[in-house]
């Protein structure tokens, strides 16, 4: 028996864990938002955009720092 080796194509990214912080993490840094106000962003999550700045991993929630950044240009574009 021959074995064939069939060439798929696999992407890959490299994943910054630094770049992922809690809801409290987020708002320590950024002043700007409270956590009642960015929980109201990740519950509206499907609506306004946010759902790519956001990871679960079972309950926890982790939001991109560069996806936020990101999101919140666009935004101001959409003004």
């Amino acid at each position: 028996m021959k074995s064939e080796i069939k060439s798929n194509t696999i992407i890959t990214s490299v994943i910054d864990l630094k770049d992922y912080l809690t809801i409290k993490q987020l708002t320590n840094e950024n002043s700007a938002f409270t956590e009642g106000g960015v929980r109201s962003l990740i519950f509206h999550s499907n609506k306004n955009g946010f759902k790519r700045c956001i990871r679960r991993i079972g309950r926890r929630i982790l939001i991109s720092r560069n996806a936020f950044t990101n999101w919140i240009e666009e935004q101001n574009r959409e003004v």
